[in-house]
C-alpha cells in the first residue's frame, strides 16, 4: 500500500475518533509533513477528515468513499483472515473506468490474474457502463459498480448464474438497507418503480472447445436511490465487502 492507502486504513479503523499525526508518522515511518500532505490529498479526494491541533485527524462517520482499506476492514469482520486476504489480493479499486466488465476482460487478456482467484474490479464511477442488449447503464458518482471474474468449475450453484447473483444481491440489499425490493424477469432489481440494481453476466469461452472458461458478473447498484428510500444507510464499503463475502461462499476452491 502507498502512503495515502495506509493512512486512510488507519483512519477507517478509528473512524469517528482522532488519530494523532505523530502516531501516524511513527507507525508508518513517515515525516509529519508527509502525513499532512497525504491528509490534504485525501481531503481533496472527498474524504471528510477533520484536522484539529493537538488532537490529530478524524475521519467522520458520515464519510462514505469506496476504498480498498474500507472494504478490507469490513471484510475481515465477515470471513476468515486467510480467505479475506486471498480475496483482497485480487481486489482492484479505481476512481473511474469506462466499464468494470471491460476492465475485467482487459485483465484477463494481459494475464494479470488467474480466473480461479475471483478477481474483483470496483469503480467509483463508470463513463461507459453497459446494460443488457448493448444499452447504457448510468453510473454517476455515489453508486456501487463492480465486476467479479468467476471460474465455472468452482461455482457451487444450481440455478443460472445471473439469477443466482440477482437473488444474492437482493438479499444483501434487503438486509443492509432494511428495504424490500423486487427482481424482474431480466434480473434487475427495483424498489417501487425505481430501478436500483442491474446485473450483466458475460461468458468467456475457449475458442477451440467452445467451453465456458469464465464468467464476468457486473453489478451496478444505485445506492443514492436506495438511501433516499431506506431508513438504514450502510456504507458503500460495507455493501461491497458483503457482496464479496457472499461470492466467496458461491465460488470456493475445491479441496
Amino acid at each position: 500500500m502507498n502512503t495515502k492507502e495506509r493512512i486512510i486504513q488507519a483512519l477507517e479503523e478509528a473512524k469517528g475518533k482522532y488519530v494523532s499525526g505523530e502516531s501516524l508518522a511513527d507507525d508508518f515511518g513517515l515525516s509529519r509533513n508527509a502525513v499532512w500532505k497525504a491528509i490534504n490529498d485525501l481531503k481533496k479526494a472527498g474524504y471528510n477528515i477533520e484536522s484539529v491541533r493537538n488532537r490529530g485527524y478524524m475521519l467522520h462517520e458520515s464519510s462514505d468513499i469506496i476504498s480498498k482499506a474500507g472494504i478490507a476492514l469490513c471484510l475481515h469482520k465477515m470471513i476468515s483472515d486467510s480467505m479475506a486476504n486471498g480475496m483482497l489480493d485480487k481486489l482492484c479499486v479505481y476512481e473511474n473506468l469506462d466499464s468494470t466488465n471491460t476492465q475485467a476482460k482487459r485483465e484477463m487478456v494481459v494475464g494479470n490474474f488467474d480466473i480461479s482467484d475471483k478477481t474483483v474490479i470496483v469503480a467509483r464511477t463508470q463513463s461507459s457502463g453497459r446494460g443488457h442488449g448493448g444499452t447504457d447503464f448510468d453510473s454517476p458518482d455515489g453508486g456501487i459498480y463492480l465486476s467479479i471474474i468467476l471460474d465455472p468449475k468452482m461455482l457451487h450453484v444450481t440455478a443460472p448464474i445471473t439469477e443466482t447473483v440477482a437473488d444474492m444481491v437482493k438479499s444483501v440489499i434487503e438486509e443492509l438497507y432494511g428495504i424490500k425490493c423486487d427482481r424482474k424477469a431480466d434480473n434487475s432489481l427495483y424498489v417501487g418503480k425505481d430501478k436500483i440494481c442491474g446485473i450483466l453476466t458475460e461468458a468467456v469461452s475457449d475458442l477451440e472447445t467452445g467451453v465456458y472458461s469464465s464468467f464476468i458478473v457486473g453489478i451496478g447498484i444505485r445506492s443514492d436511490i436506495l438511501c433516499g428510500a431506506a431508513d438504514i444507510r450502510p456504507s458503500k464499503n460495507l455493501v461491497i465487502a458483503t457482496l464479496i463475502a457472499e461470492f466467496s461462499k458461491m465460488s470456493t476452491d475445491k479441496a
